[in-house]
């Protein structure tokens, strides 16, 4: 059962398809959105088989944990993905219209969906070490959506 692993795999083929289609500036922010709808999607129909069936767990490689890695989807998690596919979504349609091109142009997108990646691994993560790793890929996201377009202001 691949299902926990795919609120980290839906951001990071979202985030490739962006990289690979850079250079059609138009086409970023439906990919985007595409990206985020199918997240939320993604996100509810989780939620839903955690209230069936209960937790939901994968180790990855079928290794156990401390070897492998666990993620672990608890009713609270599920909530967590729902809310962060909203937020998501929300986001995109957000940023057609008030993200000038300028800033798209820096990779506004992709380093969007980077950081629901990293968020959504922090959300189903299974073990203190992963969450350090997924708040890691949360921060850089972030931080390069703070300075991105290199004005003073956000710079100080």
């Amino acid at each position: 059962m691949i299902l926990p692993a795919l609120p980290i795999l839906i951001p990071l083929i979202t985030l490739i398809f962006l990289l690979i289609g850079f250079k059609k500036q138009q086409s970023q922010p439906w990919i985007g959105l595409s990206g985020a709808l199918l997240q939320l999607t993604l996100a509810i129909i989780i939620g839903i088989q955690v209230n069936n069936h209960g937790i939901m767990v994968l180790h990855t490689g079928n290794w156990q944990a401390p070897f492998g890695i666990t993620l672990v989807i608890d009713a609270f998690s599920a909530i967590m993905l729902v809310l962060s596919g909203i937020i998501a979504v929300s986001i995109s349609l957000y940023s057609i219209d008030a993200v000038d091109r300028k800033r798209q142009s820096y990779f506004y997108f992709p380093m969007v969906h980077g950081l629901l990646m990293g968020v959504n691994g922090a959300f189903i993560t299974g073990d203190i070490f992963n969450l350090y790793v997924w708040f890691e890929v949360m921060l850089t996201a972030s931080f390069v959506l703070i300075t991105l377009g290199g004005d003073k202001k956000q710079l100080n």
